[in-house]
């Protein structure tokens, strides 16, 4: 039986095509298959091409290339199959087979030995579960610096050497006082206290540029105190090798050196308050014995002419005099040995410092240096005796009054003022004497607080004054901490331990005028 279809062949048809028209359903199937094989061969190697432009991230990107070359190279043979039944083209079909065979070997080959390195890429789960871990590291690692004591930082480093903060974590906004919002991505010269920006960015731009860590400690005066830090810094380099960031920690080092310093401090006072024992008990012999026979002397006297009782009582005046400058002498030197401790209680530290203050301001104001005090609202009680720490106040006023002095001798146009402030900070009572003199020598910065050590010209001082402070402040468990002021001067900072405010009595606390 004929096929209806055997009327619809194109009389036009080749050759070949007549061998089809015995079924022409298998013909017209030949020929929609070769030509959907070809079209669908065609369109892979596109899709491939907008793969490979939108992923130049793809391993072996040639290879899949090739694999595009070759699905090409077959669509062609299909759709020149369905073409020769048309118009028979043998030189040129056979030559796209060809080619198509060669692409076809050159194919096989190549895969074969990168079938190794193809089977050791990770798979896309093996992928996910990385990411995954890397995800629960970071979350552990962020975990864990944000509760570390250590303060720690990284700093970008732009190809111009521009320096910016990238992260820090919430111990350098303790130990530095700064919000931690307004850091990321802020350049620190200008998101960083003036002080540890000014001290800390030499230090970064510098290993920035060598590019080998460093460690380093600095002390500097921030909104949050006097700070002592120790800092490692460490440079980050990328895949070029170029300095990318800098990873930093900071360790709070303040109690350390302070104790470190005591300890010396101690040590060097230790040797110096027994010969002051020694001293004191050795010196106080015979000026007793020259205050007995000054008596015995008066007394003596009496039957003397009116004429020379008179010259022998302006004479025994003088002696008397000088015996006394002895006795004080040996009575600071006792107690700057310890040898005579004073009752302790508690008391408002406000009083004491304000009876100094009185005192060394109208001093002070007949040398035109202006004195000011500020305090703080409410008693500030401390365990100790009020006399020593005024005494001891009353050095360091006057320690104050005369660097003043000497600077404006060589400056007379320099500032003329002394500055006291006492506050509340953290469980402390901390008197501040900030003044506006010659400031510290840095040669002799460690030795201010020895005894008879003094800068002062001769016959201007024995250098007991600031040992005496020193003293009066370790005797109440405080410490006495001196340095220079930026724009010139010296802050001398006396801190002692708050204690129960109930024992000061009701309504002290406030300063006398």
């Amino acid at each position: 039986m004929s096929s209806p279809l055997v009327g619809a062949w194109p009389p036009f048809l080749a050759a070949s095509g007549f061998c089809s028209l015995v079924s022409p359903e298998l013909a017209w199937l030949h020929l929609l298959s070769d030509l959907a094989i070809g079209l669908s061969y065609l369109s892979i190697p596109a899709v491939l091409l907008v793969v490979l432009l939108r992923r130049r991230d793809l391993a072996y990107p040639w290879l899949v290339g090739l694999f595009a070359l070759f699905i090409v190279a077959c669509g062609l043979t299909h759709l020149m199959h369905a073409w020769t039944l048309f118009s028979p083209a043998p030189v040129l079909d056979t030559l796209l087979k060809a080619i198509t065979a060669a692409i076809s070997v050159t194919v096989a080959v190549t895969l074969w030995p990168v079938l190794p390195r193809l089977l050791a890429l990770r798979s896309p789960a093996a992928l996910e579960r990385e990411v995954m871990e890397r995800r629960a590291a970071e979350e552990r690692l962020g975990t864990f610096l944000a509760n570390l004591a250590e303060a720690v930082f990284v700093v970008r480093v732009h190809p111009d050497g521009r320096l910016q903060i990238e992260s820090v974590n919430p111990a350098f906004e303790r130990m530095f006082s700064v919000p931690g919002e307004g850091l990321a991505g802020a350049a620190p010269e200008t998101a960083l206290p003036p002080p540890l920006a000014e001290l800390a960015l030499p230090r970064w731009r510098k290993v920035a540029e060598q590019g080998a860590p460093m460690e380093y400690e600095i002390t500097a005066d921030l909104p949050s105190g006097r700070l002592t830090w120790q800092t490692v810094l460490v440079p980050l380099r990328g895949a070029d090798g170029r300095v990318e960031r800098l990873l930093g920690s900071a360790r709070d080092v303040t109690a350390t050196r302070r104790l470190q310093a005591g300890l010396v401090q101690s040590a060097r006072l230790a040797t110096v308050g027994t010969m002051c024992a020694g001293l004191a008990h050795e010196a106080s012999q015979p000026l007793n014995t020259a205050s007995l026979w000054l008596r015995r002397a008066r007394a003596a006297a009496r039957g003397l002419p009116e004429a020379e009782r008179a010259a022998f009582a302006r004479a025994a005046a003088v002696v008397e005099d000088q015996l006394r400058r002895a006795g004080d002498l040996v009575a600071r030197i006792r107690s700057l040995a310890g040898a005579e401790p004073e009752a302790a209680g508690r008391f408002d530290a406000k009083e004491p410092v304000a009876a100094a203050f009185r005192l060394a301001a109208s001093e002070a104001a007949a040398e035109g240096i202006t004195m000011t005090l500020r305090a703080a609202d409410g008693p500030l009680p401390v365990q100790g005796s009020a006399g020593r720490l005024e005494q001891a106040m009353m050095n360091l006023l006057a320690n104050a009054r005369d660097a003043v002095i000497e600077r404006r001798r060589n400056q007379p146009d320099a500032p003329a003022s002394v500055e006291v402030a006492l506050a509340q900070q953290s469980g402390s009572v901390v008197v501040e004497v900030r003044d506006s003199g010659v400031g510290i020598p840095e040669a002799v910065a460690d030795a201010i607080f020895d005894p008879f050590f003094t800068t002062k010209d001769p016959g201007r001082g024995i250098g007991l004054g600031l040992p005496f402070a020193a003293s009066a402040a370790r005797a109440m468990g405080g410490r006495l901490e001196a340095w220079n002021r930026p724009g010139g001067g010296a802050n001398f900072r006396l801190e002692l331990p708050l204690a129960d405010a109930g024992a000061v009595p009701a309504g002290a606390g406030a300063v006398p005028a």
